[in-house]
């Protein structure tokens, strides 16, 4: 398989002169301008490729999350390619300033006297710089404006002109390119996007991609996330194949070639394609701006309150910092409000808004009755059902769950014709899990051991919950004693099953089977009350 840098190397002797721009010199340009060239430009303002190699050579930095050698390897054929060697770089910007949240950085190739291919630097590894990606969500963000500004002053200097970027850096020269004046606008040849986002609809008018239509290539990869959110409506359209994994193939250095073209596929990975799904719910569901704002700020500021400047250096501050912004997401803001409260209620609304859950709700007397039936059923089980039955339906259990993930490695390792590079990933989960279920069925006690620890934490979330409902019933008597005795036999049965060595699988029964009597004469006593309040 071929990537850019094997591009390079087999069209390297055709200058621009000879052959003009094309997709694949794209991919190439919009990677280069990862490359950080500060101490470079401080010097002059305008450099070619191979003065920049001769300059900083293998010790070019580019800033992206994750740096590798490929990239110092594509730098290095291109300078010494004739068709890139020559290729001049000029008006280099590179600024990040925390306190506008604002990371931009774009550079201009010249590749003829006449044309010039402005390339807009997508996320790197900076905390602001991821943040701003988010804030595309509800708002325009600072790089927007700069980069139209910055395409208006190239458009005027050259005669024809290339925009394109990757990742944000596709935003960005969407951005541009459809805000143009018309004048500019028809300098321009091409509009590259490269596995980037699009509009959000609630801030900015996707009306303003037709115009542009005509003039854009879009490009992503197999499997692709970055590029599907507030997915941009652009004809020309291509899925280009990778030789990385899930979130991977975001990569430039893993796309495939042929020739001068992109090695293309017919359609996304349907995993990519799911969890898109699921983000548009969840941007769906938080339909309120503000809290959108609110999320991304508890998110981004947390990471950067210790001083951490890159993605690196909070990953650097270790489990506690993790945590620390777990408990700033999930738990509530300086004014006392969650934003993902607006998404779990949107959910709630939809589902109280569906024909089966207010068939549901009409038959409250029923569904009691089915529950105490359920229950005195289950606690009857837990007292008849045999020791080696109960051990053998937790090994089914969990072998299920390893036969399903075995199935889906052998399919995918199938559909890519037993390519086990490209599902090294489902190969080495599924190894995992079968060495955990040998030991598992293996070693003595060891499946006990693990299932008394989760029904141990299930005990415990039954009493969280219990506190819960306490607190909400807090002027009812009835409802109090009820949940402070589940809430207590909770804690001390889930406390006793993870701290205790001595635990038996008859302990497990009659631990249970209590449990359910008790909730079953509960919702029996329940079910009195609300026929005696409703005779009265």
């Amino acid at each position: 398989m071929a990537n850019i840098v094997d591009y390079v190397l087999w069209r390297g002797d055709y200058t621009f002169e000879k052959e003009k721009c094309n997709l694949i010199d794209n991919f190439i340009f919009c990677q280069l301008s990862y490359i950080d060239m500060t101490d470079v430009f401080e010097e002059n303002d305008r450099f070619t490729i191979g003065q920049v190699w001769e300059k900083i050579g293998k010790k070019a930095k580019f800033k992206l999350l994750t740096d590798s050698e490929k990239n110092q390897t594509l730098l290095e054929v291109c300078a010494h390619s004739k068709r890139f060697q020559n290729v001049v770089i000029s008006d280099y910007e590179d600024n990040t300033e925390v306190r506008e949240n604002k990371q931009f950085a774009a550079m201009t190739f010249h590749l003829t006297d006449s044309d010039a291919f402005v390339a807009f630097r997508g996320t790197d590894e900076t905390i602001v710089g991821w943040k701003e990606d988010f804030m595309l969500s509800y708002c325009r963000v600072p790089a927007q404006q700069q980069a139209l500004n910055y395409a208006k002053h190239m458009i005027s200097k050259n005669k024809n002109c290339f925009l394109g970027g990757h990742s944000k850096g596709a935003n960005l020269a969407l951005y541009a390119a459809s805000h143009l004046d018309s004048v500019s606008y028809e300098k321009v040849e091409k509009v590259f996007l490269n596995d980037g986002p699009g509009f959000c609809p609630d801030v900015l008018d996707t009306g303003l991609i037709n115009r542009i239509d005509a003039k854009c290539v879009r490009v992503t990869p197999e499997y692709c996330i970055v590029g599907a959110i507030f997915e941009p409506a652009i004809t020309e359209s291509y899925i280009v194949k990778s030789d990385e994994n899930q979130m991977l193939q975001h990569s430039l250095m893993s796309w495939q070639v042929l020739g001068n073209q992109p090695e293309t596929l017919s359609n996304h990975d349907i995993y990519s394609e799911a969890t898109n799904r699921v983000f548009d719910k969840f941007i769906e569901k938080m339909d309120n701006l503000e809290d959108r704002q609110a999320f991304v700020n508890s998110i981004f500021d947390t990471m950067a309150q210790n001083g951490a400047y890159t993605i690196a250096d909070f990953m650097k501050e270790g489990p506690n910092a993790l945590e620390n912004l777990m408990v700033t997401v999930l738990g509530e803001n300086e004014e006392g409000l969650n934003p993902l409260n607006s998404v779990l209620q949107n959910v709630k609304l939809d589902i109280k808004h569906t024909k089966g859950w207010k068939l549901w709700k009409e038959a409250t007397e029923g569904k009691t009755i089915v529950r105490i039936v359920l229950s005195l059923v289950l606690a009857a089980l837990c007292y008849v059902i045999p020791k080696n039955l109960i051990e053998t339906v937790f090994a089914i259990l969990i072998a299920t769950g390893l036969l399903y993930q075995l199935s889906q490695t052998l399919y995918h390792l199938w559909k890519s014709k037993w390519d086990f590079e490209k599902e090294r990933l489902r190969i080495a989960i599924s190894f995992v899990l079968v060495i955990a279920y040998t030991i598992l069925m293996i070693k003595d006690h060891a499946l006990f051991l693990v299932s008394s620890i989760i029904l141990g934490f299930f005990f415990i979330y039954s009493a969280y919950r219990c506190v819960l409902k306490l607190r909400a019933n807090k002027d009812d008597k009835w409802k109090k004693a009820r949940y402070g005795y589940e809430m207590v036999l909770s804690a001390l049965c889930g406390g006793y099953l993870i701290l205790s060595s001595s635990v038996s699988i008859q302990w497990y029964t009659l631990s249970m089977g209590f449990l359910i009597i008790t909730d079953a004469i509960f919702e029996i006593i329940a079910l009195y009350r609300r026929h005696k309040k409703a005779g009265q």
